[in-house]
């Protein structure tokens, strides 16, 4: 599989992103109208490929939330119709993974506490760790107040907190956070500073799709759907390559 269309409008200016059978060029698309951006995605997707010289890819990643209930559930639409137009897998892309990637390409840490704004007083979280080149989730993604939140087996999310690890440097990236005394309380860890504010750039999108690729997490385009954090795992079943 030597080609990537990647789609995000769960952020907030949607973008198509290129990635071809050389993978340090890439070809980006933005949407100059953030109010609209969601809506003109297909177009910026044929863009990116026109500049390409190409008609299609051999896989599309789709950023699926959480996120914007409109943007991600249009990003969604698009790639499933891509998809089964060019009979090719999805590549379903987190958008807390993307919080954590472009925290890490900019500061790197050992261990990373993405959160996302949510409804109210609660926020999108979850928790990754450097892995080689890349990082893993560790435990679950998760919403909810900051009480809430657990780092950890999806068994801890029962108020029950798991035993003390090594994570090394921490650090908490995203929006979403209270100050570093609340979070350092919250999970009994000590952070490497205060949370800071991360941009999302390409290259992070990149970057995960690649290694989603590595993975083999490829998804048909019927069973792509927008991950809304409920705690239920998403994506068991893996498409063929296509």
């Amino acid at each position: 599989m030597s080609s990537i269309l990647m789609l995000n409008t769960a952020l907030a200016s949607a973008c198509a992103v290129f990635a071809g059978t050389d993978e340090s060029k890439l070809i980006v698309r933005r949407a100059g109208d953030e109010r609209q951006s969601a809506q003109t995605i297909l177009q910026l997707a044929r863009q990116a490929l026109d500049e390409a010289g190409v008609k299609r890819a051999d896989a599309v990643a789709v950023v699926s939330g959480p996120g914007s209930f409109t943007g991600t559930r249009i990003g969604i639409a698009a790639a499933q119709g891509l998809c089964a137009a060019w009979e090719v897998p999805a590549l379903p892309i987190s958008t807390l993974a993307l919080t954590a990637a472009a925290a890490h390409r900019s500061q790197p840490a050992d261990t990373w506490l993405a959160g996302i704004p949510a409804r109210a007083d609660e926020l999108y979280f979850g928790c990754y760790r450097s892995a080689g080149k890349g990082l893993t989730l560790f435990g679950r993604e998760q919403g909810g107040r900051l009480e809430e939140l657990s780092i950890g087996p999806e068994s801890s999310a029962a108020g029950k907190d798991p035993a003390p690890q090594d994570f090394g440097r921490v650090m908490a990236a995203g929006d979403g956070w209270p100050g570093a005394a609340a979070i350092e309380a919250r999970f009994k860890l000590r952070l490497t500073g205060e949370p800071i504010a991360v941009t999302v750039e390409a290259i992070d999108l990149a970057r995960l799709a690649r290694t989603a690729r590595q993975r083999g997490e490829f998804v048909n385009a019927d069973l792509l759907r927008p991950n809304y954090v409920t705690g239920t795992p998403q994506y068991r079943e893996q498409a063929p390559s296509g």
